[in-house]
This record gives C-alpha cells, sequence and structure tokens, in this order.
C-alpha cells in the first residue's frame, strides 16, 4: 500500500476521570480532591454547560509521586478535616464569630488562634485596624513569637485594607486562599476583626453581605476562619445577625431559634 494510500490509525481520546473516580484513584475523599483543584495543587478541567470537573489520570500520577514516599492517603492525613483550638474540634471550611467587650477579651480567643497556628507552621492570615493588629503583634511577642519575621516568611499573611464591594471582597478572599494554599500547602487560620472589615466597606450593611457570600468560599478550602465582633461597637441587631451568619459557631439545633 502506497503512502498515499495509508490510512492513519486515530488517536485514541485521553480518558478524563471524574471527581468520585479520581477520589477513588488516589484514594482520599471527593472533598479533597475538589479542595486540591479549588486551590491549585491539583490540575483539573471544566467540561459541559455544568461545567463539571474531570481530571487527567496522568496528573494524578504526578500528584502521587510529587512528595516521594508519602501515599495519598498520607497526603489526606496532611489536609485533616479538623482543628483543634484550645482543645475545641472544629471542622475546616468552618465559619465561626467571637464575641468580645474588653480589649482583654479579644486576645483571649484570637490570640492563641494566632500563636497556635504560626508555631504548626501554617498559613495565618489576620484582618484588622492598624492599632488592633500592633496589639496583636505585641502580645505575639510577648509569647516568643515574631510576627514581623513571619511575615517575611510568607507565613503572616496581612489582609490589606482597600476600600471596595462586597462582592470584590468575597473575590479577594478566595483569590488569597487560593494564593495561599499554592505557596504552603496545609491548613489556613483567618482571624478578621470585623471593624477593619466596616471601615472599609463603609456600612455594616455591606459587611453583612460579605458574611453571609463569605461563607460558600471559606467551605472551598482547608480554612477555619473567626470573625471577631467588639460588641461595643455594634447593636444589638447587628450582634443578632452577626450570630445567624455563623451557624457553625454552634450548630443548626441552637441555630434553629436564631430568626
Amino acid at each position: 500500500m502506497s503512502a498515499g494510500n495509508r490510512k492513519e490509525t486515530p488517536v485514541a481520546r485521553e480518558r478524563l476521570l471524574t471527581t468520585r473516580e479520581a477520589a477513588t484513584f488516589l484514594k482520599v475523599s471527593e472533598a479533597s480532591i475538589r479542595r486540591w483543584t479549588d486551590s491549585g495543587l491539583l490540575p483539573a478541567r471544566r467540561v459541559g454547560r455544568r461545567r463539571a470537573r474531570r481530571l487527567r489520570e496522568e496528573d494524578l500520577r504526578i500528584f502521587m509521586e510529587a512528595a516521594p514516599g508519602q501515599s495519598p492517603t498520607a497526603a489526606d492525613t496532611s489536609l485533616s478535616s479538623t482543628m483543634v483550638i484550645q482543645n475545641v474540634v472544629v471542622s475546616m471550611g468552618d465559619h465561626l464569630a467571637a464575641f468580645y467587650t474588653t480589649d482583654a477579651g479579644r486576645l483571649r480567643i484570637g490570640l492563641p488562634f494566632l500563636r497556635d497556628g504560626l508555631r504548626a507552621g501554617q498559613t495565618v492570615v489576620l484582618r484588622a485596624l492598624p492599632d488592633v493588629r500592633e496589639r496583636y503583634f505585641a502580645a505575639l511577642r510577648n509569647e516568643g513569637v515574631d510576627a514581623e519575621q513571619a511575615i517575611q516568611a510568607g507565613q503572616l499573611m496581612i489582609y490589606p485594607e482597600v476600600s471596595d464591594s462586597a462582592g470584590d471582597q468575597v473575590a479577594r478572599f478566595e483569590q488569597l486562599l487560593t494564593a495561599a494554599s499554592r505557596q504552603r500547602p496545609g491548613q489556613i487560620r483567618i482571624l478578621a476583626e470585623t471593624l477593619a472589615d466596616v471601615e472599609t466597606l463603609g456600612s455594616v450593611a455591606e459587611h453583612m453581605v460579605v458574611e453571609q457570600q463569605v461563607s460558600a468560599v471559606f467551605k472551598r478550602f482547608p480554612v477555619v476562619t473567626i470573625c471577631a465582633y467588639d460588641v461595643r461597637a455594634f447593636d444589638a441587631v447587628t450582634v443578632i445577625e452577626a450570630l445567624k451568619l455563623h451557624s457553625d459557631t454552634f450548630g443548626p439545633q441552637i441555630g434553629y431559634w436564631l430568626n
């Protein structure tokens, strides 16, 4: 047969795996697959009108071999589904609220949360007005933790004080978490002093829009977030609304009664 008449063998189409198939391949949970692809650690494609997630088997093999001697199960354990905060076990993705009435009360929860995360080598994000931020830094120094050094190392990230809309703020949280996951895979802690949020957004109402929308972003990352409310600066209605928007703090049974 001449070269001109020779039929070319069709190239086999590359098989793409679903999230469930990828989880079975790596022997991890589907939640881990979604978290790793959302953070950019694991390549994925979006196909069809529903933008379904699909993964190449070759990419899964590369991902498995990225950490020599570490099994997929071990890798999954490194991104544990829980975090311990002062002997309290919370789930990754939890969007929690803390309320305080004194400056000492602010540090009672915020300081150990920051300190323990930095000591554990986790990425920590702090959002606070400059004066409050300096108080946290001073308290960390007293605990033997150098906040400035952690910032230079990229472990402590300071949320930028930028005036924008609620939608822009939610998008910025997603961008920040994606970047943090790529730079330092593992658990992330966010401590957000809500007065800083209100100041940059211009109103409590806009802040509440962020609180309502950002929970869905947090659920996609290995992050625990504490939104700290200085109740001296908010009225009773705002405090009740904050409780309603942070049901992870107390669970659905108590949340049912907050209307």
